[in-house]
């Protein structure tokens, strides 16, 4: 493959797809070659959301190094969750403890890479991204205060309730405002772009305009879009498939998988630079 391409892929949500009938690894190995493109490339990105469960996250990085050199990955929002009582308790009912022990874990995966706010250059691109959060921008755009906007967030987003401590409305924008000084610090040096949650709304399909629900999978990147001439910028979050340059410069890509009842029909897709 050409050294200008690279793979991605993003929201495997894997404990929805695999096949609890046989053993865990065989599951993940057969969840992994029916995503595969007929010539992976060398390196494969994944914008977040590889599934609820880190022993499955880490058998799922480990699977698909069978195909690639290098494996990078951001984490997402379901990345955070602690979904039951065994996952509470093995993560001292902190969310940002699943995210420390992922990190620790495959950070002795060789090939593999977390991109947390770093970088890492190959074949002469240099990638960087981390998780990234919502900033509420979009629905204050609509005429809705940061209050109400926090509680429909409450009412309407599982991560108010699988994310622990529960976020207070200060905690969410604290978190907003780390993810952005870890973007902003590695932002000039990149070529390829990695984050969860994307940083442009006005592509979204007309149905998803006018609901403020959508304020909770973007946030306002337009000052760093200002900057990204000639980068790739990969983003997830939304299972809503896009490709489109903005503002004649910076080229956004979303390759969701999903759930299977949304039927994306998704597969790796090779990007080409």
């Amino acid at each position: 493959m050409s050294e200008a391409s690279f793979d991605l892929i993003s929201d495997l949500h894997a404990d929805f797809w695999l096949d609890h009938k046989c053993s865990k690894q065989l599951s993940v190995d057969r969840f992994v070659d029916e995503l595969l493109p007929d010539n992976p490339s060398d390196v494969l990105v994944i914008a977040g959301d590889l599934g609820h469960h880190n022993t499955e996250s880490e058998l799922l990085l480990k699977s698909f190094r069978r195909y690639y050199r290098n494996v990078l990955y951001v984490v997402g929002n379901h990345d955070y969750y602690l979904v039951n009582s065994k996952e509470r308790w093995k993560n001292n009912y902190r969310s940002r403890n699943r995210i420390i022990n992922l990190k620790e874990t495959t950070a002795s995966l060789e090939g593999v890479t977390f991109l947390d706010g770093t970088t890492i250059t190959i074949d002469g691109t240099t990638y960087g991204g981390c998780g990234m959060w919502h900033d509420m921008s979009y629905g204050v755009s609509l005429g809705f205060s940061q209050s109400e906007l926090y509680y429909l967030w409450g009412r309407s987003m599982n991560d108010s309730s699988l994310i622990i401590p529960t976020f207070t409305e200060n905690r969410l924008r604290t978190l907003f405002e780390s993810e952005l000084a870890k973007l902003e610090h590695i932002f000039d040096q990149c070529q390829v772009i990695v984050t969860h949650v994307g940083p442009d709304v006005s592509n979204v399909i007309n149905k998803y305009k006018n609901d403020p629900v959508t304020t909770f999978f973007y946030f306002d990147g337009s000052t760093l879009l200002e900057r990204a001439n000639g980068k790739t910028w990969c983003f997830s979050h939304t299972h809503t498939h896009y490709d489109y340059i903005h503002d004649k410069c910076c080229r956004l890509v979303n390759n969701a998988l999903g759930y299977p009842d949304e039927h994306t029909k998704s597969k790796i897709r090779t990007i080409y630079r």
